[in-house]
Parts: structure tokens; C-alpha cells; sequence
């Protein structure tokens, strides 16, 4: 046995006995808090509004006057990122008495990963890094706690742009993950099979390729993810490329085919110089006995973390053919403000508030439009109504609407479970029939389901096309509905339960207020042009792309070319 193996052998038997029930203390510690989450909730938000006082900030909304909830919420009203701009733009600049009292620094900015809008500046403070980085030492230690046999084992975990740049006053700016990541203890990084140095190949192929290479011949025993649809890109990819996967593993080598600056593939040389005979002829093997080179043959049965809820998670499904039967935990509702919720089961895309986090209130989905919305406490949600999220945080932020719209799934204590469903953005309104994201994007999944057929990326439009009815126009490569007949089935089906889980579309297509639904074909491949273009639009990073399974602006459609457009006929 090597040095390297033996070194590994001591920190794993260190990781089982000392950290990992050292997290299980921290969890336990986390539950109780769950049961006096009121209580928790109100010191943070009375406690950094007094801190913010005297910020500009804290000045033009009276926080020297706020006493009382109510006196929070008449002073401060709900609002959307443009609201706290001019605030935010000022601390860019250095002033960061804008948002944050003398004594608090901003270390750095992170920026949105959303595929909608200009990217937005978020400012890191201590504070909200300590409770961030704490929510998702909860969430790890209670994955390992969970499955023992898996601490120990290599992790894959892909991250987004360390160097975005820097703010008007000097400030750095990442992405969230890449500052997760560099914030991450050297004894957990020991554990991971790709350095950081691979996030900065910018072509997607080769960086992927690059990950499998670095981590087919390892025991993966836990994939950090958060996209299901780039772990199928990962996996699929992996395939297409067996046999040079196979070769470099074997020679010590990393392809020179893929598109790798000189100076990262110096970085990597001494981690793919020693070959490893026996690794490539097991990987052979398999590919002699199945046919192919999947995850599922080669590691075993990792424990996969990523977004198994929301529309991003409808992918999810399709893991099991690759991955097999991979126990999957979600990741949760994070964003670039913030973790907001703490999965700790597997396979159910929900957890319960991160309490300590921040103060958050919650807009009943049919007050959204409202001038004066209720705004309600999280001991106060009804089990499985929807809400949009609203957040106080340490990052500046009060009683900021994110978009993001949750499903109450019950309590732990005073907390609520929460569930993220869709961004509240999405919602085709033609004739008030208030078709959001998620019905439509469960809709046509489940038609793909009973046809046979696996839905990659798809998109609706609600369109007006002249002097025909509106309706909504659906956008799908070619090859996931191959054939016409499959197309109107496809039609036909996702119109048929689109109906079903949304009475007002129901009666506005009985009506014949709207339109049959009409099907775009593009050319296979569009999408990942499409997502390459938007990710270098934007300056973030491919492995956090969220597909939009609806767009509202029907202009959207006009920078695509179908191969063919299909109807169902007239009613």
C-alpha cells in the first residue's frame, strides 16, 4: 500500500469516529432549535436591525423607531433586488455603511446563477457566511451520519467561477459555490476527487470529461451536484467517450482531444501521470458485459446530492437508469442570498427552515399581486398551501422577495417543512387561466412517462399568433418526441393533464378561449447551444443552469428555426 493510500485509510477512520458524530451532536443541537423557531426567528431580526440602525439604510426606513413586528413590516415594505440597488451599488464602491453597520465588513460578492434578467450582486459579510457555511455543515453531516459506509470515500463536487471579477470599489466577486468551496476545512477537501482548478476549463466537454477522468478510477461515494440534468449530461458523456476514458486511465493521460489550457493540465499532470492497468481492464469489462459505461457499473451506488424538487428536479427521475438505485438526498432551497432549508431524508425534495439563518415571512401565492400582502410567520403556514418566500438576511437584504415559491409540507416544532415548487415569475397568463411552471413542466413530463419517451429540456410559450386563438406553444428537440404520431401524443397527452390539475385552463380550452396546444421540433443540439449562449451571456457558470419550463415574452420564440411545427387539429 502507498503512502497516499495509507494517509487516506487514517483520515477516513478519523472522519467515522470523531467528525462525522461531531455533526450528529451539531444536528441534534439544530432539531431543538427547530422546536423554539419563533423565538430563534425574532432575535435575528430585532437583533441586526439594531445593529443596521444607523446604515443609510436603516435611516431612510426608521429602524431607530421599530419596536414590534408590525412596526418592522409598516417601515420597510416587500421588495424585489431593484429596491435595495442603489444601496448595493453603493457598497460595491466601498460605502458599506450603505447596508451594514461600521463594524462589518464585505469580504466579497457572489452573483446569481438564474437564467433570467442581468446577474445580481450579493454582498458576503461574516455573519451571513458563518450561518451559510454552519447550514451546510448540517446538511452534509447529516447525509454522512445517514450512510456511514460511505465517509470515507472519494466525493465529486462540481463548483462555479472563483474570479468573476471585481466591484467599482476593488471588491471580488464569485460564484457561490466556488466560495463554499474555497471556504471548505482542508481535512474535508482531502476527501475530493476534482481540484478546483477544473471549474476553470471553460468548454463544458472537456471539463466534464476532465471530472470523469479524474474520478472513474476513484470509489465515488457521494456526487454534490445541484443540476439532475448536468449529472445525466456527465453520465451520458462518460459513455460517448469510453474508450479514450479507458485509455488515458490505462497510460497515465489526459486526452489532448479536449480543449484544456496548458497551465491546468500542468496542474493536473502528477494527479493522471501514474497509469492504472487494472482500473481500465475492470472498466472494460463492463462495457463487454452491458454495452456500456455508466455510473451505475463502476461506482458503487454514490449517494447522489442535487435538486430532486422544483422544476429543475423533474430531471431527477431519469437518474436511476444511470445511476441505478443511488440513494438521492436534495440539496434544498439555496440560492445566491442564502440556504434557506435543510433536507436531512432521502428521496423527498423538502426540509425545514434554516432557522438561524435568517427572518423569514411568507406572501400566501393569491396575495402575491396584493398592495398591502399578508405577510405571515413561518409557525403560521398551512400544510400544503404554496407561499413566496420573503427574506431579512445578514447579506443586507430586509423583507426581500426572491421569487422563489415554496409548498408548506408540515412542521418540525415551530418550523415549517418547506418544499420549493417554481420561480413565481412563471406563469402563463393569457386568458386567466394561470398556468404556472411547475403544472405545465409535471404535465408534460408524465405525458413523456406514459409514452415512453424521456423529456430532456422543453419549454412552453403562451403566444398569440394573430388572428387564431391564443395558446401555448411548446419547444422540444427533435429527438425526445420522434415521429409525428408521437408528437400529437405528446400533444394530446400533456394537454389532457394540463386540464386536469388546472380547472381554469380546463374551462378556457372547453371555452375555446384558448387554443390546442401547438408543438416546436428544433434541431438536436439547439439546447446546448442555446445554454452555452446564455452561460457566456450571463458570465456564470453552465453547472447551475436552470432551464425555464415556461417564458412568458412569446418574442422569446423568435431566435429559434423549427424543424417542424405540429397542431393538434382544431376542437
Amino acid at each position: 500500500m502507498d503512502f497516499q493510500s495509507t494517509i487516506h485509510r487514517v483520515l477516513s477512520a478519523v472522519a467515522r469516529r470523531v467528525v462525522v458524530p461531531a455533526y450528529e451532536g451539531r444536528f441534534r443541537r439544530f432539531e431543538r432549535l427547530l422546536h423554539d423557531a419563533r423565538r430563534i426567528q425574532r432575535e435575528m431580526l430585532f437583533g441586526w436591525v439594531r445593529r443596521c440602525r444607523d446604515t443609510r439604510f436603516g435611516r431612510d426606513h426608521g429602524f431607530a423607531e421599530i419596536n414590534s413586528l408590525d412596526d418592522y413590516r409598516r417601515r420597510v415594505p416587500i421588495s424585489r433586488y431593484d429596491y435595495f440597488v442603489p444601496y448595493i451599488d453603493a457598497v460595491a464602491r466601498g460605502e458599506f455603511t450603505a447596508l451594514f453597520p461600521p463594524e462589518e465588513r464585505v469580504e466579497r460578492f457572489t452573483i446569481t446563477t438564474g437564467t433570467t434578467g442581468d446577474p445580481k450582486l450579493n454582498p458576503v459579510t461574516r455573519p451571513w457566511l458563518r450561518e451559510y457555511r454552519k447550514s451546510w455543515d448540517l446538511w452534509g453531516g447529516k447525509m454522512l451520519f445517514d450512510h456511514l459506509p460511505k465517509v470515507g470515500t472519494k466525493i465529486v463536487q462540481l463548483i462555479g467561477s472563483w474570479n468573476m471579477g471585481h466591484t467599482p470599489g476593488g471588491i471580488p466577486i464569485s460564484m457561490v459555490s466556488a466560495l463554499l468551496a474555497r471556504q471548505q476545512r482542508p481535512f474535508v477537501r482531502s476527501f475530493y476527487a476534482i481540484p478546483n482548478d477544473v471549474t476553470d476549463i471553460h468548454d463544458p466537454v472537456s471539463r466534464y470529461y476532465t471530472t470523469l477522468r479524474l474520478s472513474v478510477a476513484e470509489q465515488i461515494g457521494l456526487i454534490v451536484l445541484m443540476n439532475p440534468g448536468t449529472l445525466l449530461r456527465l453520465a451520458q458523456l462518460g459513455d460517448e467517450h469510453r474508450e479514450s476514458l479507458i485509455r488515458d486511465i490505462h497510460d497515465g493521460t489526459l486526452s489532448a482531444a479536449f480543449d484544456i489550457p496548458a497551465e491546468i493540465r500542468a496542474k493536473l499532470r502528477s494527479r493522471v501521470r501514474r497509469g492504472d492497468p487494472v482500473r481500465a481492464r475492470e472498466l472494460q469489462r463492463i462495457i463487454e458485459n452491458t454495452g456500456r459505461l455508466y455510473p451505475k457499473d463502476y461506482w458503487p451506488k454514490p449517494i447522489i446530492a442535487c435538486w430532486l424538487g422544483g422544476t429543475a428536479g423533474f430531471q431527477s427521475r431519469y437518474l436511476p437508469e444511470y445511476f441505478g438505485d443511488s440513494p438521492m438526498r436534495d440539496q434544498g432551497l439555496v440560492s445566491s442570498e442564502g440556504r434557506h432549508t435543510i433536507p436531512f431524508e432521502d428521496n423527498k425534495p423538502q426540509g425545514p427552515l434554516a432557522v438561524s439563518n435568517g427572518f423569514y415571512e411568507f406572501v400566501p401565492v393569491d396575495e402575491i399581486d396584493s398592495t398591502q400582502p399578508v405577510a405571515l410567520e413561518g409557525h403560521e403556514l398551512e400544510v400544503d398551501r404554496d407561499y413566496d418566500i420573503v427574506m431579512t438576511t445578514y447579506s443586507g437584504y430586509f423583507r426581500f422577495k426572491i421569487g422563489d415559491i415554496v409548498r408548506c409540507r408540515g412542521f418540525i416544532g415551530e418550523a415549517p417543512v418547506l418544499e420549493f415548487r417554481q420561480k413565481g415569475d412563471r406563469c402563463g397568463d393569457l386568458e386567466g387561466e394561470k398556468v404556472t411552471e411547475h403544472q405545465f413542466l409535471e404535465a408534460a413530463s408524465n405525458a413523456a412517462q406514459k409514452l415512453g419517451i424521456r423529456l430532456g429540456n422543453v419549454t412552453a410559450v403562451p403566444t398569440r399568433p394573430g388572428r387564431e386563438l391564443p395558446c401555448y406553444v411548446i419547444v422540444i428537440e427533435q429527438d425526445n418526441v420522434p415521429g409525428l404520431d408521437t408528437a400529437h401524443q405528446f400533444l394530446k397527452e400533456t394537454d389532457c393533464r394540463l386540464r386536469a390539475s388546472n380547472f381554469l385552463y380546463s374551462a378556457r380550452r372547453r371555452e375555446k378561449v384558448l387554443g390546442p396546444m401547438r408543438l416546436w421540433r428544433i434541431a438536436n443540439g439547439t439546447w446546448r447551444s442555446f445554454i452555452q449562449a446564455e452561460v457566456d451571456r450571463r458570465g456564470t457558470s453552465d453547472i447551475h443552469y436552470k432551464h425555464p419550463a415556461l417564458v412568458q415574452d412569446a418574442n422569446w420564440l423568435e431566435q429559434f428555426q423549427p424543424v417542424d411545427r405540429v397542431q393538434l387539429p382544431a376542437e
